[in-house]
């Protein structure tokens, strides 16, 4: 008696799990990926703030490791940062102002329901151009900045960055979500090769 070999379905079954994860991911990315960014921007100015206070508290354990992981994010010049309670906050002055201006300027984009309309480029850089003179200037001698300078350019530097960025960002994610199925040759036959599994508004 011959016996009858059964298909194996296991791979198929484990390989549609983990599509379906795939898929799950995709979509949660697609529809946070801006509040994602709000919460990290949020995040670093949380910490910069919060460490004077760590200090202040006796709490050096937990405020010098995040005093140095913000290091890599800013140079952390004593000279050009605010302090609280005598202790350096975690970003210079025309740091915590981009951080924080990008963190508001986020926010706003969130609330807005991503419906906030973008600078055009050269508004952008009209807007990046006085921390440029302010940075350079500075750097090579020619002047001394203020920290009402750096705490005004950096924050129309945030501002600016974060208004023109997120905007282009969700107009391209919408146009490649609205892009047409592409046919694609699979086993000598056409199949349609969709970008997204399901439609987004």
């Amino acid at each position: 008696m011959a016996m009858q070999q059964l298909p194996y379905t296991a791979a198929p079954r484990q390989a549609t799990r983990w599509s379906s994860i795939g898929h799950a991911i995709e979509s949660f990315l697609i529809d946070q990926w801006a509040n994602i960014i709000t919460i990290a921007l949020g995040a670093v100015v949380a910490v910069a703030l919060a460490i004077p206070f760590l200090s202040y508290l006796g709490l050096d354990s937990i405020a010098k490791p995040l005093f140095f992981a913000l290091h890599y994010v800013c140079a952390q010049i004593p000279a050009h940062s605010f302090y609280v309670l005598g202790h350096q906050l975690g970003l210079c002055a025309r740091n915590l102002s981009i951080y924080a201006s990008m963190f508001l300027g986020s926010l706003i984009f969130v609330l807005s329901k991503k419906r906030l309309p973008g600078l055009p480029w050269w508004f952008w850089v009209l807007l990046c151009l006085p921390m440029a003179w302010d940075g350079f200037t500075q750097m090579f001698g020619l002047r001394e900045s203020t920290w009402e300078l750096r705490v005004l350019t950096g924050t129309l530097f945030g501002l600016g960055s974060i208004w023109f960025i997120l905007p282009l960002m969700q107009k391209t994610l919408l146009e490649t979500l609205n892009t047409p199925p592409i046919p694609v040759r699979i086993d000598n036959k056409f199949a349609l090769q969709m970008p997204w599994k399901r439609e987004h508004k």
